[in-house]
This record gives C-alpha cells, sequence and structure tokens, in this order.
C-alpha cells in the first residue's frame, strides 16, 4: 500500500469514529451524552453503557488483548448478544463471536483480522478451557459434540489433524468432521423492557436486575440487611440519595448516614438502632481508619476536626477528646498531651457569647466539654434531652438561665405567642405570662422589649381601638419597617424607623397619630442622653 492511499485510509477512519461518538455520545470531554434512562435488556450500545462506564476502551482482563476503539465500526450486539450485566454476573461476549471476523478471509482483502492466539491473547492467559479436563479426550468431548455440534471445536483445531486422526488412531465410527468453521451470529432474544432512571429516586426495582444478591449480609467489611431496613418502612433514597453507579466511581453510603438513626435517641422510646460496632462491622475489621497515624493523633487531627467535627463525635465521645485536651492522657510518644485552651476562651466577653455560638454550631464545645461541664453553671439540663420542647415549660428553669443561649427568642416568641396571636395589645391579655407589664409607668420595666409594648396599652382613647399585633407586625416576630419584613433579631428595640411611622407624623386627615417626634421619643426613655 502507498503513503498516500494509506493517509486516505486513516482519515476516512478518524471521520467514521468521531460521527459514531457524536451519534452515541461519548462519555470524554465536552458535549458528553449519558442518558438517565436506560433499558436494562435493550440491545447492548455505547449509549447505555457510559452511564455506568466512563472508560470502556481497554479490557480489564490482563489475560485478553482488546480494545473497543478498534472495533468502533462493528455494531455492539455484533459481540454483546445478550445483556452484559444480569443476576449478579457478568457476560462477556463468547469467542464464538469473535470468530464471525477473526481468521475470515474477504476476497481479495484478505483476512479480515488474525485469527493467532497471540493476537488477542498474553502469555498469562490460559489457553486450555476450563471444561477440558485430562479425560477431555474421552467421553465428555463426545458428550458434548453430540449436544452442541462440532462447529466451536473448529474455532481451535484442525479438523483433519486434531479430529479424524485421532479418531482413525483410536478405530471409532465416526463422521469426518467438517474442516470449516461456519461463521454464525446468534440471534438476539427480544425481551420485555426493563427501564430505570438514574436520576429518579433510588429503589430496589434499580438493583435487583444486576444484583439478586443484594441480600447477602456482608458488603466490603460491613454487616448489613436491606430487608432490616424495609421492614422499619425507610425508602431506598433515604440512604441513596443518588443513582450509586457513576460513569467513573460508585458512590457509596457513607457512615455519616447510618448515624442519622444508629445511636439516636428518639425521646420516650429509646434508641432508634444500635452503634455498637460489632452490630454492624465483623469481628476482624480494623476499625480504627488507616489515617489515623501517630503524627495524626498528636498533632494533625485539629484541622480535619475543625472543619467536619461531626463526623469524629461518631466514633469519639467528649470525655475522649477533653481527658487529651485537658492534659491527662499519655501520648503514644510517652508524653503527656499539652492542655489547650483557645485563645477567645480568656476573654471576658466570653461568658455570654458562648451560648449563642454553641446553638450556631460553632467551636466543636463537645471537644473539650462534657454534659457535667455545662451543668456546674447551667441549672437546665445540657445539652437538652429529646423531650425538652414537650416537657420545658413544666419544670420551672429559670428564663435568665434560657437567655445565656437563646439571645435571639424568635423561635420561642413565635410557640409561645401562638395563642395570643389575634388578641388585642391590652394588659389584660399580657401580664398572665408577664407580670412585670403592671408596672406604671411603664417606662420603669426593666426589659426593654416588654416597655414598647406596655406604652401602648392606652391607645385606645387617642386612636379609637386598641393595637393588634399587625399594626406593628407581618408575623410575630417580623417588624413591619416601612413596607419590607425584617426579623426582630435584626431590628432589634430601638429601629426608630417603625416608630416614627406613628410618632410625630400626620394621618390622611392631617392630625398628629402620636406625639414626641424625632428625639423627643428617645428622650421619653434616655433623660441623659447629649442630643
Amino acid at each position: 500500500m502507498d503513503l498516500s492511499r494509506r493517509y486516505v485510509y486513516v482519515a476516512v477512519a478518524v471521520v467514521i469514529m468521531a460521527t459514531v461518538f457524536a451519534m452515541t455520545g461519548s462519555n470524554q470531554g465536552v458535549g458528553t451524552m449519558v442518558p438517565t434512562e436506560i433499558d436494562l435488556t435493550a440491545p447492548v450500545s455505547a449509549t447505555t453503557c457510559s452511564a455506568c462506564h466512563a472508560r470502556i476502551a481497554e479490557s480489564r482482563d490482563p489475560g485478553l488483548v482488546f480494545n473497543h476503539g478498534t472495533h468502533i465500526m462493528v455494531d455492539c450486539t455484533a459481540c454483546h448478544i445478550r445483556t452484559a450485566h444480569e443476576a449478579g454476573q457478568t457476560h462477556s461476549p463468547p469467542m464464538v463471536t469473535c470468530f464471525a471476523c477473526h481468521g475470515l478471509v474477504h476476497g481479495a482483502g484478505g483476512v479480515i483480522a488474525a485469527d493467532s492466539c497471540d493476537h488477542c491473547h498474553t502469555e498469562v492467559f490460559e489457553l486450555r478451557p476450563a471444561t477440558h479436563t485430562d479425560d477431555w479426550v474421552e467421553t465428555p468431548h463426545a458428550d458434548a459434540v453430540e449436544r452442541a455440534g462440532s462447529n466451536e471445536c473448529i474455532m481451535c483445531h484442525d479438523a483433519r489433524a486434531d479430529c479424524d486422526t485421532c479418531h482413525r488412531e483410536q478405530e471409532i465410527e465416526t463422521p469426518r468432521v467438517p474442516p470449516i468453521f461456519l461463521r454464525t451470529i446468534p440471534v438476539v432474544e427480544s425481551r420485555p423492557s426493563v427501564v430505570i432512571d438514574t436520576e429518579g429516586p433510588v429503589t430496589m426495582g434499580q438493583c435487583v436486575f444486576c444484583h439478586p444478591d443484594i441480600e447477602r449480609g456482608e458488603w466490603n467489611g460491613v454487616i448489613f440487611t436491606h430487608d432490616v431496613h424495609i421492614a422499619r418502612d425507610y425508602r431506598c433514597a433515604t440512604c441513596h440519595e443518588t443513582f450509586p453507579h457513576r460513569p467513573d466511581h460508585i458512590e457509596r453510603t457513607d457512615m455519616l448516614s447510618c448515624y442519622r438513626c444508629h445511636s439516636l435517641e428518639h425521646a420516650d422510646r429509646g434508641e432508634v438502632a444500635t452503634e455498637e460496632c460489632l452490630a454492624c462491622h465483623p469481628a476482624d475489621f480494623e476499625l480504627v481508619p488507616a489515617d489515623h497515624t501517630v503524627v495524626f493523633i498528636e498533632r494533625d487531627h485539629r484541622e480535619p476536626a475543625e472543619e467536619n467535627l461531626v463526623e469524629c463525635v461518631m466514633c469519639h465521645a467528649s470525655d475522649f477528646c477533653a481527658e487529651c485536651h485537658r492534659g491527662e492522657r499519655e501520648l503514644p510518644d510517652g508524653t503527656m498531651s499539652p492542655e489547650v485552651i483557645p485563645d477567645d476562651h480568656r476573654r471576658v466577653e466570653w461568658m455570654a457569647e458562648h451560648g449563642g455560638l454553641f446553638l450556631g454550631g460553632q467551636g466543636g464545645c463537645s471537644i473539650c466539654h462534657t454534659d457535667e461541664s455545662c451543668a456546674r453553671c447551667h441549672e437546665t439540663p445540657m445539652p437538652h434531652p429529646t423531650v425538652w420542647l414537650a416537657t420545658h415549660t413544666s419544670n420551672g428553669y429559670s428564663r435568665d438561665d434560657c437567655k445565656v443561649c437563646h439571645q435571639d427568642r424568635t423561635t420561642c416568641q413565635e410557640c409561645h405567642h401562638d395563642a395570643v396571636r389575634d388578641v388585642e395589645l391590652l394588659a389584660e391579655n399580657c401580664v398572665g405570662c408577664h407580670p412585670e407589664m403592671a408596672t406604671e409607668p411603664a417606662t420603669d420595666i426593666q426589659v426593654m422589649g416588654l416597655v414598647e409594648h406596655a406604652v401602648h396599652f392606652d391607645v385606645e382613647e387617642r386612636v379609637g381601638r386598641p393595637y393588634r399585633c399587625d399594626d406593628c407586625h407581618i408575623g410575630l416576630t417580623v417588624a413591619r419597617v416601612r413596607g419590607v419584613g425584617q426579623h426582630a433579631f435584626e431590628t432589634q428595640a430601638h429601629d426608630l424607623r417603625i416608630c416614627y411611622d406613628c410618632h410625630g407624623n400626620l394621618d390622611f386627615r392631617n392630625v398628629l397619630i402620636a406625639p414626641w417626634p424625632g428625639s423627643q421619643l428617645c428622650r421619653r426613655c434616655h433623660d441623659d442622653l447629649n442630643i
């Protein structure tokens, strides 16, 4: 073949391959087209494979020399005569489909593809089939030929030299074996569609077609059975948030998902699921992660703990960390752990600020502090029991104790005020829960929020009706400020924009709505202002 003709063939091949990839959707690079709906029983195609296999070019079998790229002009179903994955097995193309081309002489063009063993198999491959036992040459091979014929034998054997010669020597009366291998492609059986949606919620129906052994009990060092969880009516998507098989990896459920139930105390019903290690891991499982080296324990665990403390507390209780951070544990190198006191804990403001930081999930208090640490100061059980919300009103705890953490009481107010959501702003509707609001004058009340409400008890004489909550609030904790709703913790008591909607302002009749415009309103409570 001259050089110019070779270039033409190469160029044509490149164009054909590019066209095929564009039509089927390559999983490499820009323009990737990975289907979301896959028919598991449909004829095999590159498009359906790409949903789970980003790379299918080279064979993963060390004994096989194969590349899809060199076969790209051949339809997938010419080799894959059945569904590739089913019932826990991977069905590779049988060698009979290879011989539809390998060894075939195509007119003047010669052999389409070589049929020598080393063309497709490496030295580590055992050429003799496993069925060909030591006694294969005797009765077993005769029975196999009687069942399936001798055509497949001729893929490897020379009929005259290997078969007929032996039969004559053994004086076996049998017809001569046909010397030519008849190349045929099995007909693909049509089957009802089994369609899964890889972008839809994960269900058992998406898995059992390929994984009939899904209840086998142990998976990669984890003891797990689906039926125990199905019996509790858990949906697959509770743990498998996305379809597990992706083009370049398998998304396995992490242990953090397990801990949403394991070790969880469900009010007075007790523990939802145990957190005992051996309940989910076999006895020979190495529980200590590989990255927990001596250096990690002594120094390097700080950064991952600060980034994602919740993963640490899956295995480590607070007293485990506290003992070391207080300088009470011997390290692997024989020295005692140094005492760890964060710099911000030394500030005077820390005692007043730490409650809000705790509720905000900042700081990782449990690294050093146990429940007993909180109990030294708090009369309220810390952290609160799971039944706390239902019983906290009857326990007689001081509100001052609550305020240490609950500085923004938006959530409290929404619940506690729900029963009086539609009542009028009158003293008799408030003093039952806030007796200090009966104070005269109202400006002597110590809590500013209560002052603001109490001074408006007597507006009925001037306005003609009592105020209602929604005169100033969109919701109980959301102020109506110039038409823009802001939470109380954003406006606080001194956001005067809402006050001046009435104070010093005129109504549509040009009548003053409320007295004390400007700084006069401030002086009602603050007589020491230098303004």
